[in-house]
């Protein structure tokens, strides 16, 4: 890939992530609206969708108080995974077995008044240490995993889950997370995909715009040129290819499950959902029908004293950054800078990250505060330090290219809405 190249892959990574936190932030207040409502038969209807598990014993630590907002006055780091496991669906694509290929870790600053996302690429090489796993009937045996020195980072979902339970999985990556990060995660949540594809035919489909015609036959999605709706089914198979599309990378399809969010989020907030308690309700009972989370995280009144504490965060607080890295052939791997954020986020303290026309990416955190004053706002020394730019990034096949990536969607599309948009 050109030094053009890879830097349009990661704008395109970086667009519109914004929608992205409003996502979160309307789900916490969805739920928040939803407590706060007589509608007692909906909170027990929507809680018991939520599957809830106690993990401490396979991460090795004692059981820890659930992320609620009695805790408001500590940051949270939750890891957030988007688990592909194809169990029972007829969906293709090129990875067998329980994956979690949209990887993202949240947290939460103490004063409540920043959000930092983090994007973990599904292709990052790591450090997978050795997980337990349940097994049996009534899960109710272990074993131990073998660990791995240099994996890709979705594997540790895989491990984890090898007996079929969700849980374990989640709880793999999370130790990966914490040996890669050195940072204690307080759970996990997993959205399987099922539930991604209920949540686009509950709003009544995404409408979005195409330049050219999608004919993906792992992801078993065909779609024509132009302004299009798409069904739940339709959407996740967008969400899913990479192959066919862009420059084949993990990075590029980041791009385009952004743009998804995007439109989803137009047609959410479009709709006036936290005022119209029937589509929220039918909404909310999608996103929770294939939900699991660690011990405590997922009761709704916890969700819904986090939503408050959240209610007066700014959209400016709310930053996403991919994990920075360096490439590895068709692979990536951590660098200085993945290092500096990672002391960052342990010390909750603010950063805000650039990027060179190579599509490096440079974080330089604030200044903590001095005993008695008030912080400088001038970045340190050494996390303002640009790293050295890659002239070149190989393709996922090992080739290289002199043309820039180029992508099925885009930002100079026409406007599309479901008042024009082709099913």
């Amino acid at each position: 890939m050109s030094k053009t190249g890879r830097a349009e892959a990661h704008l395109i990574a970086g667009k519109s992530p914004r929608h992205i936190g409003r996502a979160l932030l309307l789900m916490l207040l969805a739920f928040l609206l939803t407590i706060s409502s007589a509608l007692a038969i909906g909170y027990y209807s929507l809680q018991s969708n939520i599957n809830q598990t106690d993990v401490s014993d396979l991460l090795g630590g004692d059981e820890t108080a659930p992320p609620i907002d009695q805790n408001e006055g500590r940051p949270l780091n939750i890891l957030v995974l988007g688990s592909d496991t194809r169990e029972g669906q007829d969906i293709g694509g090129d990875v067998d077995g329980m994956r979690a290929d949209t990887t993202m870790l949240f947290h939460i600053s103490e004063d409540r008044k920043r959000i930092d996302v983090v994007s973990i690429p599904r292709d990052l090489l790591v450090e997978i240490p050795t997980c337990t796993v349940r097994t049996g009937e009534d899960l109710d045996e272990t074993f131990e995993t073998s660990g791995s020195s240099q994996a890709m980072f979705n594997a540790a979902f895989s491990y984890g889950g090898q007996s079929g339970d969700v849980p374990s999985a989640a709880a793999c990556s999370m130790k990966t997370v914490e040996n890669m990060t050195g940072i204690k995660l307080d759970g996990y949540v997993v959205l399987n995909f099922s539930s991604f594809q209920d949540i686009v035919n509950a709003i009544g489909g995404v409408p979005m715009y195409f330049e050219e015609a999608i004919d993906d036959k792992e992801a078993k999605l065909q779609v024509p040129a132009g302004c299009r709706l798409l069904d739940g089914q339709q959407a996740l198979g967008l969400a899913r290819a990479r192959k066919t599309l862009g420059d084949g990378s993990d990075i590029s399809r980041i791009g385009r499950q952004q743009e998804l969010v995007t439109a989803m989020m137009n047609e959410v907030l479009s709709k006036n959902l936290l005022t119209n308690m029937p589509s929220l309700y039918k909404v909310l009972d999608a996103a929770t029908a294939n939900l699991d989370t660690s011990k405590g995280l997922g009761d709704i009144p916890t969700l819904g004293g986090l939503a408050n504490s959240l209610r007066s965060i700014k959209m400016d607080n709310i930053q996403f950054v991919t994990t920075p890295f360096d490439w590895a052939g068709n692979r990536v791997t951590p660098n200085a800078q993945s290092d500096v954020l990672w002391d960052a986020l342990s010390a909750d303290q603010a950063f805000t990250t650039s990027e060179d026309e190579w599509g490096n990416t440079t974080i330089t955190v604030e200044e903590p505060k001095s005993a008695g004053s008030e912080a400088t706002g001038e970045p340190t020394a050494e996390a303002s330090t640009a790293p050295e730019p890659t002239t070149e990034a190989p393709e996922p096949d090992g080739t290289e290219t002199s043309e820039p990536s180029t992508d099925s969607t885009t930002s100079s599309a026409p406007v599309c809405t479901k008042d024009n948009a082709q099913g």
